[in-house]
This record gives C-alpha cells, structure tokens and sequence, in this order.
C-alpha cells in the first residue's frame, strides 16, 4: 500500500507542482493609514483610483505580504497575455489566491472592476474548482486590486492560464479525494472491527482517523462544497481549529492504549495525557464558550500544546518501544513522518513561503500512509492477542505434568468426536489406561519417580500411535484415549502394542527398575453412547483387566 502512495504522489506532483508568483510583474501595497476595520468595507472604486502615492512597492511577487492586523489591500499587475492564449483556450485567466483558510478576499478585477468577495467557507468560489485557491476570472492586462481580511497568514498568489490551472486542479483533486478514500476505507473497517469485538482502541482509532480525514477537507476547502458537510461553513475558521483539536485529543487517547503505554512508559504517558488530551479538552471548553467572543488567543495555544504534545508523545512512544511495545513502533513509523510535514507546513505557511508539492500533498498522503500503517499494526496486536488466548486456552486444557489434556479438555474433545462420527457413520473406539501398582511406585521410589513414569507412558502413546491429540490424563495415573474411525478389532489391537510397548520401554525410568505396565478397557460407541456412557463402559473394561490380573487388554462389547 505504501508503494502505491508513493507512486500515486510522483505521478501528480509534476501535475500540482506550481510556479510561485508565476504571471505577476509586481504587487505593491495600499498605505492608506484610514484602513477601515474590513477590507471590503473599503470601496473598490476608491483603491482603483487611488494615485501611485496611495501604493508601497514589494520587493516579492508570490505572495500579499505586510497585512495589518490580517487586512489590507493589494495592487497586482499581471505579465501581459500572451497573443491568442485566451483565444486558444476560449476562458482567459485566473487571479488565484492560495491557502486562504480563515481569510475573506475582495477582488476589484479587469474589464468592469466589479467587486466580487469569496471564502472557503462559503459557496461563492467557482464550483469548476477545488478550494486549494480562491479563484476570480479576469480579462485584460490591467491592474488587479485585491482586498484581505481575517488573514493568519501571508497569502500566495498567482495568474495563471485558465486551461493550465483547471488541468492541474484535476491533478490536485486526484490526489487528495484518492487519499481521503484510503482514509475512508480504513476508518468504515476498523468501524466493523469495533462493532464485532467492542474493543474501545479500535472506536478510538476510527475516530482518530475520521476526525483526521475531516480535518484535511476542512483545511483544504472541500469540506465546504459537499452538501452533507457545508453546514461547518457557518463555524468558520473556528470550526477547523475546534476539528483539529479534537482530531488531536483522540489520537493521543489512541496513542496511550494502542502503544501500550500507560503499562510501559507510566510517568511519560501521564504528562501525554495532559497536553494532549486534558488541557486541549479545557481549551476546546474556552473557545465554544461565548465569552470571551475575541478567539485570537486559540491559534497560538492550541498550536503551542500540538507541538508539546508531538514531542512527548514521541519520546514515550521510543521509550515503550524500548521496553518491548512492538505496537509502539508501529506508531512511531506511522507518525513521525505526518507530523514532521504537519510542522514544517505549519511554519512555512506562517513564513508565509508558498508550500512545495511535498508539503502541499505531504499531509494527506502521509495520513493514508499512517493509516495503513496502523491498520497492519491493530492485524499484529490481534494475531498477538489471539496467540496469548490460544496459549491461554492450552494452559487451561492441558495437564502441565504430562502435556496430555487434562479431564476438561480430553471430554470436550471426545464430545466433538462423537457428533462427527454420528454425522460420517464411522466408528469410534475409546481405550481407558492405568499404569500398574502406581502407589507403589510412588512409595517405594517416591513422587519424583512416578511423574517421571507418567510422562514416560504419554511419550510411548505419542509415539507409537501419534495420537497426542487424542490423549488425556482423567486421574491420577489413569489416561484416556479416543480412536475415530477404529473398529473394535483395531482399537484392541492399538491397545495390545501400547502395552507391550510400555512394559518394553519402561521397565527402568530414571534408573529405577519400575517394571512399569499397563491395564487398558476397550469399548466401541453405540447408538445410545454419550461422553459418560463411553468413559463409564470403558473404565468398567479396565477394572476388567485389573481383576484379571493386570498387564492386559479387556475388550467390553
């Protein structure tokens, strides 16, 4: 899957890769020392006639810097057109304003310098388009005025050809919709898992990623423009931020159980709680709260608090990783690298430096890689969890002397036989087993001695009649044997070789000449057998054997 990623992204980076201020000869920026509190409140008209004194030249053309307070407005002057470009593709061109996030963008453009505003929240944007950029056709050479306010960061901008710009969108729309499936798709399976196994880290990680997927549409605008999803417009820029937390206080939750590491790293994983969760948690609190109404403050804490909780959150995950979490580092191989570009996104949109298609497409790509990557770690932790139940499971039905299973496991098994045999009509035999003048072993040599001869009979029947499966001890030194499929004939015949070979192999065990031998009762199952019936008709058998002088085979018809 990572390979299909990394494909997906070196195919379309050529088609989203962007030339930054490509189409702009020059930007300078109004100076008008009565800015009114909203850009668009300034008039259009009083900015496209405002004399060159009214404009400060900068020195950069890829992006509207020295905004005062988040407004202000800027005159753009376009490369002239090239001959028959607009002819060619019949649709001009584009002023594009990239990453406009919590920014509301008047323009005053060429013909009719009409005032037009627009923001991702809203469905005023060209719907041809995705909401990477803000997007206002224009025609002509001629200035173009463009009006900011509400805006967090440096804005980049553009003109570009309207055939080139729509083919490269495509690519654009390509690339992230394809991550977000991947997103989709893994948080609908790890949903599934959840409602089967109620098994509260994969709800947490389900979560995680879909609050995550929300958040990438959010940033990016497409949120806004899906009918189920546009009603978040009204929240704003507010809404991503009180998303973005969210998204970060569940992961962390996910993190902390999925790792293992309240258990591995405790002090650590306490101080991640904190940052990551609990105090994000009062912060969400604060910003839903209508007092105060300035919400200024939220960017810069809630920022402060990822960074810090990015940073423990990775050291107590290398520390649990040492101390033995395999779950740990598939964590740390997921999500290192999403919030090493989450980051430098972050910083380099707050340099206000136009983002390279690494970081552009970085986080959506990388947060399908971290998902898969996740998703092979929760099919880890249920092959371990299914290895220690089936451990567990074998600790409870064997006997821990022998290796044989013990009264529990045997009859279970026995049980599970009998209905197949009923169901094929095949016949099935069951041999019951007692060691000879065992207490006497036992006195005479001691316990030690009598374990020994014990597992030395379950060793002969292993390999004799590879039936291991098929054996349990039911009692001190009396065993249990099933034979599916063995008449009669052939099951006293087993029996026969079973004893002649123990009274062969065992006459000395640990040096102690115990002369060890066997009582076996043989019966077959009838009609009306159960379990019981079967071990009652069979132990009757062996106290035949028993009776009839011991070192036998009774068969009971």
């Amino acid at each position: 899957m990572s390979r299909v990623l990394l494909v997906l992204l070196m195919i379309l980076l050529a088609g989203c890769a962007r030339q930054d201020g490509a189409g702009i000869r020059s930007i300078d920026r109004h100076v008008d020392d009565r800015l009114p509190a909203a850009a668009a409140d300034l008039s259009a008209d009083r900015v496209v006639a405002a004399d060159d004194a009214r404009f400060q030249p900068l020195a950069r053309t890829e992006h509207l810097a020295g905004a005062v307070d988040g407004r202000g407005w800027w005159r753009l002057r376009p490369e002239p057109s090239t001959a028959g470009a607009s002819a060619t593709h019949g649709r001009g061109r584009l002023l594009l304003v990239y990453y406009p996030y919590s920014a509301r963008v008047t323009v005053a453009l060429p013909p009719d310098y009409r005032p037009r505003s627009a923001s991702i929240f809203t469905s005023e944007p060209d719907p041809a388009y995705s909401r990477r950029a803000l997007v206002f056709p224009f025609e002509g050479d001629g200035p173009l005025y463009v009006g900011v306010e509400s805006a967090r960061y440096p804005l980049p901008v553009e003109v570009r050809d309207a055939h080139d710009y729509a083919v490269q969108d495509q690519a654009h729309a390509r690339l992230l919709w394809g991550s977000v499936g991947i997103l989709i798709g893994v948080s609908l399976a790890v949903l599934l898992f959840w409602s089967l196994l109620r098994e509260r880290v994969y709800l947490l990680f389900a979560l995680s990623m879909a609050l995550q997927l929300l958040y990438v549409l959010c940033a990016y605008g497409d949120a806004y423009s899906l009918p189920a999803l546009a009603w978040l417009g009204r929240f704003g820029v507010e809404g991503i931020w009180f998303v973005a937390t969210s998204s970060t206080i569940v992961t962390v939750l996910f993190l902390i159980e999925f790792g293992e590491l309240r258990p591995r790293a405790p002090r650590l994983s306490g101080i991640l709680g904190w940052v990551g969760a609990r105090l994000p948690g009062l912060l969400l609190i604060a910003l839903v709260l209508p007092w105060p109404a300035y919400k200024g403050w939220f960017p810069p804490l809630g920022n402060g608090l990822l960074l810090l909780a990015n940073l423990v959150a990775i050291v107590t995950l290398a520390v649990a990783w040492l101390r033995g979490s395999r779950h740990a580092g598939f964590v740390l191989i997921a999500w290192v690298p999403m919030i090493s570009v989450s980051t430098a996104r972050t910083v380099q949109l707050g340099a206000g430096i136009p983002l390279t298609p690494w970081l552009e497409y970085g986080l959506p790509l990388l947060m399908a890689f971290a998902a898969v990557v996740l998703v092979l770690g929760l099919a880890d932790r249920m092959l371990t969890f299914r290895r220690e139940r089936d451990a567990a499971q074998r600790h409870a039905e064997r006997d821990g002397l022998t290796g044989a299973y013990n009264r529990d496991g045997i009859t279970a098994r026995l049980g599970h036989a009998l209905n197949e045999t009923r169901r094929l009509h095949q016949p099935l035999a069951v041999l019951f087993l007692d060691l000879d003048h065992f207490k006497a072993i036992n006195d005479n040599y001691g316990h030690p001695i009598g374990d020994a001869c014990l597992r030395a009979v379950v060793e002969v029947i292993r390999d004799q009649a590879r039936l291991g499966d098929q054996l349990g001890r039911v009692g001190g030194e009396e065993f249990l044997l099933y034979l599916p499929g063995a008449t009669l004939a052939a099951a006293r015949g087993t029996a026969e070789r079973l004893r002649s070979e123990v009274q062969t192999r065992c006459r000395e065990v640990m040096g102690a000449p115990v002369r060890l031998t066997l009582s076996i009762g043989v019966v077959e199952c009838e009609p009306r057998d159960t379990v019981e019936s079967l071990i009652r008709r069979a132990d009757e058998a062996m106290y035949r054997a028993k009776h009839a002088g011991r070192n036998q085979v009774v068969v009971l018809a």
